[in-house]
């Protein structure tokens, strides 16, 4: 027994409750080819019969048709992705009736992934990515672009080389790798900016750059409405490899070169790393791999802002890689510096840096380094060193305090009695910052031929042994350097020039103590 199942009327369709998303429209021109298109498919429906069987209540062909051959399961996989109904409407409405300038917004909640599969659908969505109001429109809405910023010939290769981290890119490495050649040369200046949060670094940021290239690693500057932080994703602990029976059997001591655990993590941060109460970017190295710095710049220009770094590494070598940031062209088999154009230039703005294994910053064989109102602080080793009669050092406004006291983490790691500012040889102008509270020595310059230091406008406040050391009366360096406006003491507290942390009491930590650590 066969039955005749007809579709409904089309006049009970038209009486169905629209969706929300269209009934709350007061278009009354939508609605009515909204209307038109449901009274087409439903004529459509009318034209066509179906038969149903009763005994196995099943949609069964009429008899007059003609056999088709069955279709393969990819098909009706790709007919459930491609006809959902509420996906193609809201593709026709956006296509059809979304008013032009909201289409630029609506894609920079997209994504850019999104945005270039977009692109490739069909000719609407490709004239619409294409349009330069598009790509205006995500600058500004990814905070790339603010008012008062220069206005850019192309706004769509503005968006590329400033892309923005994880939202462009998941990590640093991966976003400067869009402006790098296969040589890993930097072809095209690029400018990172981090969301604010903590960022785990797997290996080194290396900046090769050519001529007339800049590449900067930024904090973006949101507003105080978006309170989005990136946090650090939760790694689990490493497996540790098996140990042979005769490692077991063996007694000798444990050296760190064998050790196959991470470095230790860092303490959480205090209050004193906000910056005016706002978040930054921390981004912390967690490498096996021994002597690596976080940031190393080897040829080109290299930029630095409101960023805070945590540097921890296994090894011993303060001079190549145990360090938070090293300026350093390229090496030869034998060691020696190769000579590069340009030669490497690094700029810190703004930027907290701690070595819990090293040194903060090393500047050696011709670099050029400008620190600005920085705060280099609690390094294993050395804040700041400079080597080679080539090497540059500006310091402005910048803080270089409690460096030097050894590697607290790792019982085979830097000893301490280190200074804060090391000059073996270069040129270095310091001005209006705070040398103090270090283990050994506040300034020490070295060299009796090529270590040429102007100091001014600033305090060594609480040093271990010598506030300052200038090199011997009657040299060469010391004819070509001078001191203006010098505060020396042995004792005190002293002012933070910076204006990252508040100017807190620092008098928790005193020479008399360091002098007394180190005789000790």
């Amino acid at each position: 027994m066969s039955l005749v199942q007809q579709p409904p009327p089309v006049e009970a369709t038209q009486s169905r409750p629209l969706p929300q998303n269209l009934a709350s429209r007061k278009s009354s021109g939508l609605l009515k080819r909204m209307m038109s298109r449901r009274s087409s498919r439903m004529s459509a429906l009318d034209s066509s019969s179906f038969s149903l069987d009763s005994e196995s209540s099943m949609m069964l062909p009429p008899t007059s048709a003609v056999p088709v051959a069955p279709r393969p399961a990819r098909f009706f996989r790709q007919k459930r992705l491609h006809c959902d109904p509420s996906s193609s409407d809201l593709m026709e409405w956006l296509q059809d009736d979304c008013p032009q300038d909201l289409l630029p917004k609506i894609l920079a909640f997209a994504g850019p992934q999104l945005v270039a599969k977009l692109s490739q659908t069909n000719k609407f969505w490709n004239g619409v990515v294409s349009q330069e109001q598009t790509w205006r429109t995500l600058s500004e809405e990814l905070y790339k672009w603010k008012e008062g910023d220069e206005t850019p010939s192309c706004w769509k290769d503005y968006y590329r080389y400033n892309p923005c981290v994880p939202v462009d890119f998941p990590s640093i490495t991966r976003a400067l790798a869009s402006a790098t050649t296969h040589k890993h040369l930097q072809t095209r200046s690029i400018r990172v900016l981090l969301r604010p949060g903590r960022y785990i670094l797997k290996e080194t940021i290396t900046v090769e750059a050519n001529h007339e290239v800049h590449v900067a690693v930024e904090t973006m500057d949101l507003p105080d409405s978006f309170n989005q932080v990136i946090e650090d994703p939760k790694d689990e602990k490493p497996k540790k490899r098996k140990k042979s029976l005769r490692k077991l059997l063996s007694c000798r001591t444990v050296d760190a070169d064998d050790e196959d655990e991470l470095p230790p993590e860092f303490p959480e941060p205090s209050e004193l790393g906000m910056v005016l109460g706002k978040e930054r970017a921390v981004l912390t190295l967690r490498c096996k791999k021994h002597n690596q710095p976080i940031l190393k710049v080897r040829r080109g220009s290299c930029i630095l802002r409101n960023l805070e770094l945590r540097h921890i590494t296994y090894g011993l070598d303060i001079w190549n890689g145990n360090a938070a940031v090293q300026i350093q062209p390229p090496l030869s088999p034998d060691e020696q510096p190769i000579p590069v154009a340009p030669m490497p230039t690094a700029v810190l703005d703004h930027v907290d840096i701690t070595s819990e294994s090293g040194r903060g910053v090393v500047n050696i064989d011709g670099g050029d380094l400008t620190i600005r109102n920085c705060y280099i602080h609690d390094c294993a080793a050395t804040g700041v060193y400079v080597g080679a009669a080539a090497s540059k050092l500006t310091i402005q406004n910048s803080d270089v305090v409690r460096n030097g006291n050894g590697n607290r983490q790792h019982r085979r790691g830097i000893a301490r009695g280190h200074s804060g500012i090391y000059l073996e040889q270069g040129l270095a102008e310091i001005t209006n910052s705070s040398i103090s509270q270090n283990c050994l020595t506040g300034i020490s310059a070295v060299s009796p031929l090529n270590a040429i230091l102007h100091l001014s406008e600033s305090e060594l406040v609480s040093n271990g042994a010598t506030q300052l050391e200038m090199p011997d009366i009657g040299t060469m360096a010391q004819r070509h350097s001078s001191t203006r406006d010098v505060h020396l003491s042995n004792v005190g507290s002293p002012r933070l020039r910076s204006a990252l942390v508040e100017d807190v009491d620092m008098s928790s930590v005193s020479s008399s103590e360091l002098s007394s650590d180190l005789s000790n």
